[in-house]
């Protein structure tokens, strides 16, 4: 029994820890897109929407993970060029949770690591 709960807090322990150090500082992705004129209709496709923006929403404006990549290239790591991002099929709402905090799913293996924005001159 004492296993279990020591096993229990020590997951919850971790999940409460990777949440706190991932949550971003800045606007959700909901807000940001708000801020920019572009309202509910435009990612999912209804004015009042009970589910989550689809990947095809966000690839009608942003094209592409590549086209995407190219516009980060400047982070370092850059968060959409990366051995995740490369080797499987990762959609934009696995990180990108609209009405949340973006979650990068970097996070679940390398607990915080930042994503550092590099001036031109820095490269």
């Amino acid at each position: 029994m004492l296993k279990h709960v020591l096993c229990i807090s020590a997951l919850a322990a971790a999940l409460w820890t990777g949440v706190v150090i991932s949550e971003e500082k800045r606007p959700f992705t909901a807000e940001r897109h708000k801020t920019n004129k572009v309202a509910c209709i435009g990612c999912h496709g209804i004015e009042k929407p009970t589910e989550p923006a689809s990947e095809k929403a966000c690839l009608a404006c942003h094209k592409s993970l590549e086209a995407v990549a190219e516009r980060t290239m400047n982070r370092k790591p850059n968060p959409h060029k990366n051995h995740l991002t490369e080797g499987s099929d990762v959609e934009c709402t696995q990180c990108h949770l609209g009405h949340k905090a973006d979650t990068p799913l970097c996070h679940q293996c390398h607990i915080g690591l930042e994503f550092v924005k590099q001036d031109a001159e820095a490269k």
